[in-house]
């Protein structure tokens, strides 16, 4: 079984290192690394070539693209392997035993396409913020919460030989993308962490106001697919899940803070 690991990539030379050290320093080491770049200037190509020399399981592409979707989508028509993970080039995974975890539960559970796990919150110093880890899965819950991600998420091949980025979306692009999979594809959770997730100021996330927009139009689009869902409902929904992540946080962070599991991708 084979793991393919996609990265859009435009001028994240600051962080690049550390996401291509956590695919190359896996455990499991059947897996190819495809890094689509949109034409970076600030240094991002000379690194790419630097770790491609001493890996050469990491290719890339450099060219101009219409943004972040598109160079998903670029990244998934060329990938080889069976399991399949796009992670953005200022995150990584949580551990090197990120990649035989997923493939574990793949051998195990041949029903299954997509996995979904935990996911931590760590600033621009790679300082643990907080741990997040997901619901079982419920795919009305997924329309009204994002609880998973492409930083946290891997599925089979056959879910991007149908459904593919949709371009139109410069934020929550990968909520979009998830919702319309899980809509087709069996989706099964694991409580172990295994993304990264990095929060900064420049990322597109803290963009608030451009992204509502783009939330907006996400909400409007799956609610012609949804029932209506009562407002206690909701509330109780997102209570819930709130506590669910306050929980989660206390116990792992006392527990992580010591020992972080991706410290040695950050040298």
């Amino acid at each position: 079984m084979k793991i393919s690991i996609v990265t859009p990539l435009y001028n994240q030379a600051e962080f690049l290192p550390v996401c291509l050290r956590s695919v190359s320093k896996q455990t499991y080491q059947n897996i190819e690394h495809i890094v689509v770049d949109g034409g970076s200037t600030d240094g991002g190509i000379e690194i790419l070539k630097e770790f491609q020399q001493g890996d050469n399981r990491l290719r890339y592409l450099s060219e101009p693209d219409e943004g972040q979707g598109d160079a998903v989508n670029k990244g998934f028509s060329l990938v080889t392997g069976d399991i399949v993970a796009w992670i953005n080039s200022d995150d990584y995974f949580f551990s090197p035993k990120v990649f035989q975890t997923v493939c574990d539960i793949f051998s195990k559970h041949p029903e299954v396409d997509v996995v979904y796990g935990g996911m931590a919150w760590v600033d621009a110093n790679n300082q643990l913020l907080h741990i997040r880890i997901p619901p079982a899965f419920d795919w009305q819950l997924l329309t009204r919460i994002s609880y998973m991600g492409n930083t946290n998420t891997f599925f089979r091949k056959s879910v991007i030989q149908k459904h593919i980025i949709d371009k139109n979306y410069h934020y929550v692009l990968d909520h979009e993308f998830l919702i319309r999979v899980t809509r087709d594809f069996h989706a099964m959770r694991t409580k172990e962490i295994l993304g990264c997730f990095r929060v900064q100021p420049d990322s597109k996330t803290q963009t608030y106001s451009e992204a509502r927009k783009n939330v907006e139009r996400l909400r409007r689009d799956t609610e012609l697919r949804l029932k209506r869902v009562n407002i206690i409902k909701r509330m109780m929904e997102r209570t819930i899940y709130r506590l669910q992540l306050f929980i989660a946080d206390r116990t792992y962070l006392n527990r992580l803070n010591n020992d972080l599991p991706y410290s040695s991708f950050l040298t």
